[in-house]
């Protein structure tokens, strides 16, 4: 699959984000020109390449020369290319290695052969011509059709369409839904904060999101820093407000541990909501609250 994608059309807008097209039609789907997304038979399936960092490839306004669009364009496929895979549970659109897969994403599990499990592993009923077993696609253990019967999205391990789920995935799916749908974009966005590094007693006041490929969080202001999520060892946020009488309490700020490759000590990262405006303070707790969702999906990975 990944031989097949091509460069032949190529743009940057004003936002800095460049796509991909004709490959698109060579799968049946189509890129639209205004947002980078591909889709096919209607569905948005995700393959946008933001931010690939070309550098200074431009030979004039508009224009890029060849051997730019190919060395930028090439490096940017590797590190975020997707490719369209159908596996017995359904296609899937997943990274073309998996080292630059989500950290946040789950790998698909093993099923239940069919002759261990002759009957329903919910209400136990038995299985036979009439009563058809199903795997649910997050746990993969046997169901009937009655205990199994919802198709719900799931992200997490990349299919383009709903799967079927048992009854209690569903629930836990469902859930994680408003992460992928609203505090994703919340973490990608970004939100200002007062950050100190390690035992330092000097602040700096950086923007923080993730990345568009969910691999990494970018510290931006009068330095840059890139923290790579899958190096990230604990997560705390920090709050106030706690009463014992078990008072509403609200989030200002986190206390972020992580290790670079190849060091030996960890390195810690205090981050404060910024105080300027009512508005970025309001940003900055939103955006504690879905990293704390990220956190806990991060450790389940982790688990699996």
């Amino acid at each position: 699959m990944g031989g097949a994608l091509s460069l032949n059309w190529l743009r940057e807008d004003g936002r800095g984000r460049s796509y991909v097209s004709d490959w698109a039609a060579e799968i049946g789907g189509s890129v639209d020109r205004t947002t980078g997304l591909f889709s096919t038979v209607g569905r948005v399936v995700w393959l946008r390449l933001e931010n690939c960092q070309l550098g200074h490839p431009w030979t004039g306004r508009g224009a890029m020369s060849s051997s730019s669009v190919a060395t930028a364009g090439g490096a940017a496929l590797r590190r975020d290319g997707k490719k369209l895979v159908r596996s017995p549970s359904g296609l899937r659109m997943v990274p073309e290695h998996r080292a630059f897969g989500s950290p946040f994403g789950l790998e698909e599990p093993q099923w239940v052969p069919d002759k261990e499990c002759p009957r329903c592993m919910q209400c136990d009923i038995k299985f036979d011509f009439i009563t058809r077993k199903h795997h649910c696609r997050r746990c993969g253990k046997c169901f009937c059709d009655k205990c199994c019967s919802k198709k719900v999205p799931l992200p997490r391990m990349c299919f383009v369409d709903p799967v079927r789920q048992c009854a209690e995935c569903v629930l836990v799916s469902q859930k994680e839904m408003e992460f992928y749908d609203k505090q994703l974009k919340v973490l990608m966005n970004g939100a200002t904060f007062c950050v100190t590094i390690g035992t330092s007693e000097k602040s700096e006041l950086l923007v923080c999101r993730l990345s568009n490929n969910q691999r990494y969080l970018f510290l931006d202001g009068e330095i840059h820093y890139e923290i790579e999520i899958a190096q990230i060892s604990t997560v705390q946020i920090l709050t106030e407000g706690f009463t014992p009488g078990g008072g509403n309490t609200r989030a200002t700020g986190m206390l972020l541990q992580y290790k670079e490759p190849g060091a030996q000590d960890v390195t810690q990262m205090k981050f404060t909501a910024s105080e300027d405006s009512n508005s970025n303070k309001k940003q900055s707790t939103t955006w504690l609250a879905a990293m704390h969702k990220a956190a806990k999906l991060l450790y389940e990975s982790r688990d699996q």
